[in-house]
Formats: structure tokens, C-alpha cells, sequence
């Protein structure tokens, strides 16, 4: 078939189409991948940012509580008390940071792994698709083939089948007139 098919340009503009598809798909799942990564890296940043800011808030916490002691005679008892519970509560945040923080970071690799595996899937379907595609092209070109070269052979047998009608009619046409001359 020649390059100026309109057949064969509708296949070559799908083919196109479903190649720039996959690519736009591949770019998008790139781009989140990047982003995630960008979120995950952020998350660690700001869990450090965070730690910091309680060791800061601790120490200056403790530096108080030690002022208190050294300055108020028999606060110790109460300030060990204070001091125990401060360090509870800290304790207590620091791990409910570090355990948020390996939620966040479990969530992220779920969702990669989970966005690998739909990048996997729709690959698999693309292929399947362009395969299926050229398949389809290919019968319909066939086809096209085909019945282009029926429709030449009913041409020619009815160009053949017109010329004998009309040579039987002019042949009738003379009968009759030698007929009527007669």
C-alpha cells in the first residue's frame, strides 16, 4: 500500500498516538516518583528539624528546673517529679515523631511499589494493545488489499459482459433493421 493510504495514515496517527501515551504515562509516574521522593526527603528534614527544636526546648527545660534547684532549698523532691515527667512526655513525643515519621516513610515506599506495579500493568496492556493494533492494521490493509483486486476482476468481467450486451444489442439492432428493409 502506498503512503498516501488514508487507511494506513489512520493507523500510523493511532500508532503515534498510543507511543506518545506511553510516554506521557511514563513521565507522570516519573514525575511522582521524583515528588515522593522530594516528599520523603522533606519528612526527614522536618524530623530533624523537629528533634532539634525538643533538644533545644529539653535543655533549656532542664537548665530552668536546675536553676530552680540550686536556687529554692528542698525543691528537689518536687523538681525530680517535674524532671521525670518532662522527660516522660519527651521520651513520648520524640517517639511518636520517629514512629509517625516510618508510618510516612512505609506509606511512600507502598505507594512506589504500588506505582511500579501499575506502571508494569499498564505497560503490559499498551503492548498488548499495540500488538493487537498491528494485527488489526494488518488484516485491514489485507482486506483492503483484497477487495480492491475483487472489485478490478468484477470490473473487467463486467467491462467484458457490457461490451457482448452491447455488441448482441447492436447485432439486434442490425437483424431488425435488415429486417425492415427486407
Amino acid at each position: 500500500m502506498s503512503d498516501d493510504n488514508p487507511i494506513a495514515t489512520a493507523f500510523e496517527l493511532q500508532r503515534r498516538t498510543l507511543e506518545g501515551s506511553r510516554e506521557a504515562i511514563e513521565q507522570s509516574i516519573e514525575f511522582q516518583k521524583r515528588f515522593n521522593e522530594a516528599i520523603a526527603g522533606g519528612m526527614e528534614s522536618h524530623a530533624d528539624a523537629q528533634q532539634r527544636s525538643l533538644d533545644v526546648t529539653r535543655r533549656a527545660l532542664d537548665s530552668y528546673l536546675d536553676t530552680i534547684e540550686s536556687v529554692v532549698p528542698g525543691a528537689d523532691a518536687g523538681v525530680a517529679q517535674i524532671r521525670e515527667a518532662m522527660d516522660e512526655q519527651f521520651d513520648a513525643m520524640e517517639a511518636a515523631g520517629d514512629e509517625a515519621l516510618a508510618m510516612a516513610e512505609d506509606t511512600v515506599e507502598e505507594y512506589e511499589t504500588a506505582g511500579e506495579a501499575y506502571v508494569e500493568a499498564v505497560g503490559d496492556q499498551l503492548d498488548l494493545l499495540e500488538r493487537a493494533h498491528a494485527d488489526v492494521e494488518e488484516q485491514t490493509l489485507s482486506f483492503i488489499e483484497e477487495t480492491e483486486a475483487q472489485l478490478e476482476e468484477l470490473q473487467e468481467q463486467s467491462e467484458d459482459e457490457v461490451t457482448e450486451r452491447i455488441e448482441e444489442i447492436q447485432d439486434r439492432a442490425r437483424e431488425l433493421r435488415a429486417e425492415m428493409e427486407s
